[in-house]
């Protein structure tokens, strides 16, 4: 379940798009779908951070031996990793609003969205591999 919190809290935002585009479908809203999608990620991405469950805990574990888990590293990288996609849910989602409310369409909103999903990517790949970097350094 952990490692499912971004679907689930995905899942429950298009629920209420849906509900809303039946009870509203003139809805001014609509024009900002891309920005109120990474905008409810960012809201997801901090609320796991504030409640100390970071949402990226569940899904390193997958991918972790047990025995590491526990560790102050192991929670210190997923903070900051939650952190980074927290922040770049942020940053799109002002973004798209601001393309969506100059009506630059999807040749600016495509690359927005794509960089908002690449950069914390690249960060989770190789932020971890500097962590144990540093951690071998300092245990040699």
């Amino acid at each position: 379940m952990d490692s499912q919190i971004l679907e689930i809290s995905t899942v429950v935002f298009f629920l209420g798009l849906t509900a809303l585009a039946f009870a509203a479908p003139a809805s001014a809203l609509a024009d900002y779908d891309g920005a109120l999608a990474m905008g409810w990620l960012a809201l997801t991405a901090w609320a796991t951070l504030a409640i100390r469950r970071p949402f990226t805990l569940g899904i390193a574990k997958q991918q972790t031996p047990p025995e590491i888990w526990d560790t102050p590293v192991f929670r210190h990288v997923n903070v900051v990793i939650t952190a980074a996609w927290a922040a770049a849910f942020t940053v799109t989602a002002c973004a798209l609003t601001a393309v969506a409310a100059a009506r630059l369409g999807s040749a600016a909103s495509i690359p927005v969205q794509v960089a908002g999903f690449v950069v914390p990517a690249v960060f989770t790949s190789r932020y971890p591999q500097r962590v144990r970097a540093r951690f071998a350094a300092q245990e040699s």
